[in-house]
């Protein structure tokens, strides 16, 4: 029965924090685990000369990057960030696979008299048979085990050589690297023809091979493992290794961290990375997308310029800003020094042109003014334009989960379609209060399109499915240089 006094009382919602960019320093100096850190105290407290995991490197790039109020043109500062530690990457040898089989301590002897042939099959395969003749009765899993030592087979195009410990085979293939598995299925057989098997207890385990890594080829694992099985929850990341060799690693690692179409139509999940790195090699070239590098002399590279350039201008995330003509401040250096940059580097008129030809960014100065140029990820594409991107994609997905969470129920009509295509609206719109989508010069409204499906439109197969139609919108990235369109799609699942 209802009451017939009922009192509702509402508190407005608390403040939500600031959008950030969602920050990970990555050290090399021995294992420890991911920490969210607000303060440069407590990262000395792990990462200090006297810390649990002692990295200089890393605790320079901490304090640069909270450390850029004098000069950046941002109204806030980095405020926090993720440090995580592994160990020292290394070099691995390649390693060959293995494909084992352990018999029971008892085999069945009946069926195991002297001048006996056997036909064992491995992983169901009918090209991959090992033929045996019995010189003498078997009676226990060792001795029977013991017949296999020397013997081999092929399996997809690797060989297999057999060697025996107690009641155990371990085939091993005669070349490492990584091999196509094997089933792990067994199968003797007391005739030719293979079709009378015999009765015999035995497991099999198949131990794949692995193909030589490079110490960079190894880091980029303990980074993917640590994504898997840890922490995916960040975006932004840079590390204490300046050599040339990790640095296309990691750029490589990133470019391939977004997804494709056919991948997330596939199901895998966006949980696209941006690096940013620094190096003091005047010729260093990569054409990988989703990364900027920033170069400085090698005199100067323990002013950390990654950090001191992303702590200068990552502030103004979500805002989309030009990364060009930002001054990036040392951060370590003393006090008394007051506001000053990072040093400028020497260079020629050659090798300016260089490393603009090679999309790596740099300080400049240009009639006493000091800034860095160009602003741009290795492939050449700006980076507030990689940014700004990744923003929309995210905003978007984000705004739908809670559209679809939200209503009880979306129905599969014009309506309903309609109701999911304002996360499309609501993204692009807020994206052109960041500045990320252009506004028409005369009407200030945002430059961009949305073409919202019908369901006259939908096939019978995606109305059984419940599958939309695809929204698809096009919008004009902002820049007065330059004019960069972005298009998109969203698909959903009512």
């Amino acid at each position: 029965m209802a009451k017939d006094v009922v009192v509702v009382v509402q508190r407005d919602a608390l403040p939500t924090e600031k959008e950030s960019l969602d920050l990970l320093l990555i050290s090399t100096t021995g294992d420890y685990p991911v920490g969210l850190y607000r303060d440069v105290e407590s990262i000395e407290q792990v990462y200090g000369e006297e810390g649990l995991c002692p990295n200089a490197k890393i605790l320079r790039k901490a304090k640069t990057l909270f450390n850029q109020g004098k000069t950046t043109l941002a109204e806030a500062l980095v405020d926090k960030l993720k440090i995580v530690s592994f160990e020292p990457p290394s070099a691995t040898s390649a390693k060959a696979a293995t494909f084992t089989i352990t018999f029971a301590s008892e085999v069945p002897t009946e069926s195991l008299a002297a001048g006996t042939s056997l036909w064992v099959r491995i992983g169901g395969d009918d090209n991959a048979i090992i033929k045996l003749t019995l010189e003498s009765s078997v009676s226990t899993g060792a001795k029977f085990a013991a017949l296999f030592n020397g013997a081999g087979f092929t399996k997809n195009g690797k060989n297999y050589l057999g060697s025996v410990k107690g009641a155990t085979v371990t085939f091993t293939a005669t070349a490492a690297g990584e091999a196509d598995t094997i089933p792990e299925k067994v199968n003797v057989y007391i005739n030719e023809q293979m079709s009378e098997e015999l009765s015999i207890s035995l497991t099999s385990e198949f131990v794949n091979g692995s193909n030589a890594k490079s110490a960079p080829e190894n880091f980029i694992k303990a980074i993917q493992t640590f994504q898997k099985d840890i922490d995916d929850d960040w975006y932004y990341f840079m590390t204490d290794r300046d050599e040339d060799d990790y640095i296309t690693a990691l750029a490589k690692f990133a470019e391939a961290s977004e997804p494709t179409e056919a991948e997330l139509d596939s199901g895998v999940e966006d949980h696209r990375k941006f690096y940013m790195g620094q190096t003091s090699n005047k010729n260093f070239a990569s054409t990988t997308a989703r990364a900027a590098v920033i170069y400085t002399d090698a005199e100067f590279i323990n002013e950390e310029p990654d950090a001191s350039y992303t702590g200068n201008v990552a502030p103004f995330y979500p805002n989309n800003v030009t990364w060009k003509f930002k001054r990036p401040q040392n951060g370590n250096a003393p006090v008394s020094d007051g506001a000053k940059l990072i040093s400028l580097p020497q260079l020629t008129e050659g090798e300016r042109n260089q490393l603009l030809d090679n999309h790596v960014n740099f300080l400049t100065e240009e009639y006493k003014h000091q800034y860095v140029k160009d602003g741009t990820c290795l492939d050449g594409e700006f980076i507030d334009v990689v940014l700004g991107g990744d923003w929309i994609a995210k905003r978007m997905r984000d705004l739908l989960y809670d559209i679809l969470l939200s209503n009880a129920n979306i129905n599969y009509d014009d309506a309903g379609f309609g109701l999911v295509s304002t996360a499309v609206l609501q993204a692009l719109a807020e994206a052109v209060d960041y500045n990320i989508i252009a506004r028409d010069a005369e009407s200030k409204t945002g430059i961009f399109s949305i073409t919202i499906p019908k369901y006259e439109e939908s096939t019978e197969e995606q109305r059984r499915n419940r599958v939309m139609p695809d929204i698809t919108w096009e919008a004009q990235l902002a820049g007065a240089i330059h004019q960069v369109k972005t298009k998109g799609v969203l698909r959903a699942s009512l």
